[in-house]
């Protein structure tokens, strides 16, 4: 009998060899958002966020140039990373350590845990923490860190979502849904300041907003592969058809969820490489969040 696992890994190899001829796996966008709230602090506002996703050990020239130039003419204060910047397909992680040693030279560098990750052997998720530790990447697991600017502060969390809440095999069981106690749990209550949430699965958007992110940065869809007019994204990693978070800006009342289309390859019809550009904005109304 056929295993749960050898079905991924032959859709996997599938994937990979149909994205060679992809020809919008090599052309790079650049996609803008202006997040609006009157919560951010005045010192923040213009404050610039790269946002980096799914990568999945891809390059872009030699030695990523094509990925840096971009992001150097973005001229970002800080570079975020949510999730399977490595996969368990990655063999080697030491061009992607000189890739993250060189944008940590130029801004703070912070991550958060995918999926791909997770699953890594241990001894191999440990050689990728330690490796992204050692150029300077600030890895956010369930944890979070104080941005501070001006005499004021914003807070950036990250969090490692369990591996449950991703793919789902049981067909007599419901999928489980991410709650914000839960959430409280992993994190601790969210605090009085502007917080931003690095979250890979788009999925628990609900979840993400009850518990009190104001802005939520996910990837780990891919753009749903292939982009339909009016209709987005085509397919999850879970094989769901249609996903209800495939790419761009969401809201919920006053909170916002962005979510990349990802970096890595595949069969990418109408659907580019995506590197995310955020500047914050004060607003008093909070109403004029906008691409």
């Amino acid at each position: 009998m056929e295993t749960g696992k050898t079905k991924t890994g032959v859709f996997g190899k599938i994937v990979r060899t149909a994205s060679a001829v992809f020809p919008e796996n090599y052309l790079l966008q650049t996609s803008r958002y202006q997040i609006c709230s009157d919560k951010i602090p005045r010192a923040f506002d213009g404050f610039r966020i790269v946002q980096l996703s799914d990568l999945h050990g891809c390059s872009f020239g030699r030695e990523n140039i094509r990925l840096i130039t971009r992001i150097d003419r973005e001229k970002p204060d800080v570079v975020v990373m949510t999730g399977d910047i490595a996969d368990r397909q990655t063999k080697d992680y030491a061009a992607i350590f000189r890739f993250v040693k060189t944008l940590c030279g130029k801004c703070p560098v912070y991550f958060a845990y995918g999926n791909h990750e997770q699953e890594l052997l241990s001894s191999r998720r440990e050689a990728f923490q330690d490796g992204m530790h050692a150029q300077g990447v600030q890895i956010l697991s369930n944890d979070a860190a104080k941005l501070e600017r001006g005499g004021e502060k914003i807070c950036l969390c990250g969090v490692r979502i369990p591996l449950r809440y991703y793919r789902w095999n049981s067909r007599k069981k419901r999928r489980p849904v991410l709650s914000a106690e839960e959430m409280e749990l992993l994190l601790g209550a969210c605090g009085p300041e502007y917080t931003v949430l690095l979250a890979h699965n788009p999925l628990c958007f609900e979840a993400y907003a009850a518990w009190g992110a104001d802005l939520t940065l996910s990837g780990h869809v891919h753009g749903g592969m292939i982009r339909l007019p009016h209709f987005g994204g085509l397919l999850s990693p879970e094989r769901n058809f249609f996903p209800r978070y495939s790419g761009g800006l969401y809201r919920l009342g006053e909170q916002c969820m962005v979510v990349s289309r990802g970096l890595g390859r595949g069969a990418r019809i109408n659907n580019r490489p995506e590197i995310l550009v955020l500047t914050l904005r004060r607003d008093p109304d909070g109403h004029g969040n906008t691409p």
